[in-house]
């Protein structure tokens, strides 16, 4: 029975130290992101790029936000010691999300794929709907508990 709970102790330190990790890697990502984001940005918008600027700012920003979700995730399992949905639910809804605004722009330039992004949009759309009515439904069962 003492070496089951020190295997137990063994694990559970060892779970830790790669959230640990994980969570410091995500933070060093999202701040590499930001920082070579704002360097594309301020040299796309010296080069008159406006609409790539504005197109790679709302794409990196909503990818940093994406990373601050999965650490959330990390942090929340870090505490709980417990693997929760809804913020895996969240980063797909900002993903999908960050698909269709890249799209949306994509379209104005390339309308020979016009055809190709709306059936994407569609599908996204649904994806977008039961993300969020799965999200509601995990919230509504948290209160009802």
């Amino acid at each position: 029975m003492e070496l089951k709970k020190q295997f137990d102790l063994i694990f559970k330190n060892a779970e830790y130290i790669i959230y640990l990790l994980v969570g410091v890697l995500l933070i060093i990502t999202a701040f590499y992101i930001l920082f070579q984001s704002l360097i594309t940005i301020i040299d796309e918008f010296a080069d008159a790029e406006y609409i790539h600027a504005v197109l790679h700012m709302i794409d990196r920003i909503l990818l940093t936000m994406m990373i601050v979700e999965i650490l959330y995730t990390v942090r929340v399992s870090l505490k709980s010691h417990s693997l929760c949905a809804e913020p895996f639910l969240i980063v797909g809804l900002i993903a999908a999300i960050r698909r269709i605004l890249l799209i949306s722009v994509e379209s104005a330039y390339l309308l020979e794929k016009f055809k190709y992004h709306i059936i994407e949009i569609g599908v996204l759309g649904v994806i977008i709907f039961i993300f969020v009515c799965s999200i509601v439904m995990l919230r509504k069962e948290k209160q009802s508990l």
